[in-house]
């Protein structure tokens, strides 16, 4: 049996995996990641725009990824507002209250372009067999593939959902919650131009998002994040040309006249938190720690924060001389950044529901809220701050620095 020996082990095929091998080659260290996908640099078919938050373009400028977006000057959210429905609260976030933008918006494959362009995984650096079995031999974990070769290696980080028998490993518990919603997203092109303005409206049965993006041969264009009712998600896609009319009928008023350039597709919504990120050798980041709803763009954001404490934590180790999972970082991971996204989870959650009730009490609830936003700039400030990387202290890489923690 052919046996290896690698500084760490990443699983997983998407933007989550292949920036944790960016961050570990920058470190220096050897890896392997090990993924069910082909890494030929050719983006997948994803009709998804993600919005990359101030300090996850300053992480990813500092890894030598540089992507081209367009800048989000401002955020308006607002109750009601589509079609002929009033508007009954709103709620603006202006670039202007703290001199950057609120964030920046690119494609799903021009992200995953970007990133391959700098990474250039070698044919040596990703492996693509089964994985049959994982053992832990003192401070190692063993790795057999069903080609008879074994992989060693003192951490493992994995970027997705764990299957059942590693669930059992890690003593990984999943306890996934559905929504009873589904988003749908496209791309839609428009005849009035988007300003740098994204809009978040929210609805009895979800929030509809319009995201700005990059304008191409004098078109404007913007990406959609339609939240609905999963019983109603059928009727709305079932023809485009029907989907466009509904566009046209809510959204015409901000956007003009519509367009569908690219989907529609669509992703059931579930909630997944509790996750522990530090388990019997074992790291655990993005999708394999935590699931949310898209309302507030912040899932890869999310998971960029997990990378870069690690990052952080691979500078410790070599410079004091620790193992990996004594470093300070790793325990920051573990313990704070899982009281963060558990927060931002379940306030993300609670604002869902209440936005789907009809109660006197909930609409006084949403309608007060959103007011006392608008109104006190202080919470406003720190709603902002918390969306552009985090209001806490920050990893270095988050602050486009290179890695490293204030202790070294």
């Amino acid at each position: 049996m052919k046996k290896n020996f690698e500084d760490i082990i990443i699983f997983g095929s998407g933007l989550s995996a292949k920036t944790m091998s960016l961050v570990a080659r920058n470190a220096g260290l050897s890896f392997k990641l090990i993924t069910d996908k082909n890494n030929s640099n050719v983006p997948s078919d994803d009709t998804r725009s993600l919005a990359l938050s101030v300090a996850s373009k300053k992480m990813l400028n500092t890894l030598g990824v540089n992507i081209k977006t367009e800048a989000v000057t401002k955020m308006i959210v607002i109750e009601g507002g589509l079609g002929d429905e009033k508007i009954k609260s709103k709620l603006s976030f202006d670039r202007e209250l703290v001199d950057e933008d609120i964030a920046y918006i690119a494609e799903h494959s021009v992200i995953e372009k970007s990133i391959d362009r700098v990474l250039k995984l070698n044919e040596n650096e990703f492996i693509k067999e089964k994985v049959i079995k994982i053992q832990k031999e003192e401070n190692l974990s063993k790795i057999i593939l069903n080609n008879n070769e074994c992989l060693l290696s003192k951490a493992l980080i994995f970027t997705e959902v764990l299957d059942r028998d590693l669930q059992n490993i890690y003593k990984v518990k999943y306890n996934f919650f559905e929504y009873g919603q589904t988003a749908i997203s496209a791309t839609l092109r428009h005849s009035k131009g988007h300003k740098g303005h994204a809009f978040q409206f929210f609805q009895k049965n979800g929030p509809l998002a319009l995201l700005p993006m990059i304008n191409k041969r004098g078109n404007n264009y913007s990406s959609l994040v339609w939240t609905e009712k999963t019983d109603n998600i059928s009727s709305l896609i079932s023809s485009k040309k029907d989907l466009e009319d509904s566009l046209n009928n809510l959204c015409s008023d901000y956007l003009g006249k519509i367009s569908i350039s690219k989907g529609p597709s669509s992703f059931v919504l579930k909630k997944l938190s509790g996750v522990n990120a530090v388990s019997n050798g074992a790291l655990f980041v993005g999708d394999a720690l935590r699931a949310m709803h898209p309302m507030a763009g912040q899932a890869w954001n999310q998971s960029l924060r997990d990378i870069a404490y690690i990052a952080d934590a691979f500078a410790e180790s070599e410079k004091l001389g620790l193992d990996l999972f004594q470093c300070p970082s790793i325990s920051l991971l573990d313990k704070k950044r899982k009281i963060e996204s558990e927060a931002l989870i379940n306030s993300i959650g609670f604002l869902n529901s209440i936005y789907r009730s009809d109660t006197s009490l909930a609409k006084g609830l949403r309608r007060n809220i959103m007011k006392l936003a608008d109104n006190y700039k202080p919470l406003k400030l720190f709603l902002l701050n918390e969306a552009s990387g985090g209001a806490l202290k920050r990893p270095n890489l988050l602050n486009g620095l290179k890695p490293g923690s204030n202790i070294i």
